[in-house]
């Protein structure tokens, strides 16, 4: 029943913020914003407990933490300049972790979609579908689905991604829902540097 309500104020929030934007930067997840610094929302002593993973170009981190002040997601990842002292964010994720029902994993992914599909009428929908998971993370086969929504026709100009991750009992990874808000400047370094 709890789970049920959350879900309810998830729907309401995430919808608030979407009636509100005429961009990506104007997208919150957990009141947390790209362009925003990771300080304004955790102490330097939280930041450094977070787990760091890094591109094979060190330009830029992945950092993810689980929380309990996260009202809607289970955890989030926050995509920072590599030694950025000030933890400005260009990349942002929020996780809803599905761990024994995959149905209801897609089913959150459709209806996070559609909403934005309702809230963003001007952005490109792509509608990537089932695709493998990458062998580094999943070698055992896991597969993802994934629709992105760009803010004009341009590969690299910022983007919503939005994933339905089916991970492989092998490689030890719960299922979930992944909401992704990439800036301009992350875009074009996943798309064209980062695995270069």
């Amino acid at each position: 029943m709890a789970r049920i309500f959350l879900l309810i104020i998830f729907i309401f929030f995430f919808l608030q913020s979407f009636s509100r934007a005429d961009g990506v930067k104007d997208l919150e997840i957990e009141g947390i914003a790209l362009g925003d610094s990771l300080l304004d929302h955790f102490t330097k002593k939280e930041i450094d407990k977070f787990y760091i993973e890094r591109y094979p170009k060190k330009d830029f981190i992945i950092s993810s933490v689980v929380s309990e002040k996260f009202k809607n997601y289970d955890a989030m990842q926050f995509n920072t300049k590599h030694n950025d002292k000030k933890y400005i964010i260009e990349g942002i994720a929020g996780i809803i972790i599905y761990e024994k029902d995959l149905q209801a994993c897609y089913k959150k992914k459709d209806e996070i979609v559609n909403d934005i599909s309702s809230a963003f009428k001007n952005f490109y929908k792509k509608d990537a579908g089932r695709l493998n998971n990458p062998v580094g993370a999943d070698p055992y086969g896991g597969t993802y689905d994934m629709v992105i929504f760009r803010k004009n026709k341009s590969m690299s100009s910022e983007r919503i991604q939005i994933s339905c991750n089916d991970w492989s009992e092998q490689s030890g990874i719960v299922d979930s829902v992944k909401v992704e808000i990439y800036s301009k400047k992350l875009v074009y370094f996943v798309d064209n540097v980062a695995y270069d």
